[in-house]
């Protein structure tokens, strides 16, 4: 108790800090043990252990019209985070499918012919509209099995029964007991939580981000496929990429705490981190200008870099036998 430091360890190779944590949790319990015991003061340690409160508050959302509804901060936050992972995954897969379609056209010399019948602009967007929509699909087939999981979650929670309504039903149904009750109320809770949410904004949101988000990256993966004939030589170019999808990622997790602070608006706002980032801010109701001016730069940027792509595409698509770098690939978008 005098001196905390006095205890010391040895041992003849590294401990892991699990077990450093597991010791010193035990000691700390020891002595805050010890420590209470030499008070003198009779049920100390239970008077303290009655004293700890834990308290839930309560939140209510007001709507336009003044109504309330009970909200939940945890099932924005993580129904946030999984649209965060899933439009993330899907940008990386997709993109992903988009660049090794190109390469392997490219090394099987059968762009060559197709490029003989076709621009190569339009054989490039081709690739790009085909796999998105093969992801835009996966994405509505999620949204009709979501929709469906939500619906038969609001019948089972009373649908659009009103909660006074619930409450008398039950309570002459099962003989107004206090569990009888208490069930109701967690039920009429739930439902009005699911209900505070809105999910056909976040659903047309999500659509929209993912398609401005894919044609960004699919346009700049289709390029780098282009330049390229070996999967190898792809990491020099990728890797800035997919350090700036990781840094997207990071920012939405460390976003979700606060969804109105600086790295949050700035980071919905560019149109490379956006995507990722805003799924985050959606179910916490975010202004409609915000929203606006995120898709306005994305999809203006989208279609910047699907220009950009294009022009190494054409010349990239027939070059052969050496990896250019990324000072000959910007030459390449000056050529006429």
């Amino acid at each position: 108790l005098q001196n905390p430091t006095a205890a010391t360890l040895y041992s003849q190779k590294q401990i892991p800090i699990g077990l450093k944590n597991t010791i010193d949790k035990t000691l700390s319990e020891y002595l805050k043990d010890e420590k209470l015991a030499s008070y003198n003061i009779d049920n100390l340690k239970q008077i303290i252990e009655d004293s700890k409160i834990n308290f839930n508050i309560k939140t209510i959302k007001w709507d336009e019209d003044g109504s309330e509804k009970s909200t939940s901060a945890e099932v924005a936050s993580i129904l946030g985070m999984i649209l965060t992972f899933i439009i993330y995954m899907f940008i990386i897969m997709y993109g992903g499918m988009v660049m090794q379609g190109v390469m392997e056209e490219k090394t099987n010399r059968i762009i060559e012919v197709m490029i003989s019948s076709v621009k190569p602009f339009d054989l490039m967007m081709g690739k790009i509209i085909g796999i998105g929509f093969v992801g835009l699909t996966q994405v509505f087939l999620w949204g009709i099995l979501t929709t469906v999981l939500v619906s038969g979650s609001l019948f089972f929670f009373g649908g659009n029964t009103s909660p006074e309504d619930m409450v008398a039903a039950q309570m002459a149904a099962q003989g107004v007991n206090n569990v009888a009750a208490g069930s109701s109320d967690i039920s009429i809770q739930v439902q009005e939580i699911i209900n505070s949410i809105n999910f056909g904004m976040i659903g047309t949101s999500f659509v929209l981000y993912f398609i401005g988000g894919y044609l960004l990256y699919a346009a700049l993966f289709a390029a780098i496929g282009s330049a390229l004939e070996q999967q190898e030589d792809a990491q020099q170019f990728m890797t800035p990429i997919m350090l700036l999808m990781a840094f997207s990622l990071y920012a939405g997790i460390y976003s979700m705490n606060n969804p109105d602070g600086p790295l949050a608006f700035w980071c919905s706002m560019i149109p490379f981190t956006s995507p990722i980032v805003m799924m985050v801010r959606l179910p916490f109701d975010i202004p409609v200008w915000e929203l606006a001016l995120s898709f306005a730069l994305l999809f203006a940027t989208a279609l910047l870099i699907i220009w950009f792509s294009a022009k190494i595409y054409r010349v990239g698509i027939l070059m052969y036998g050496k990896k250019p770098s990324i000072k000959e690939m910007i030459k390449w978008v000056k050529y006429k």
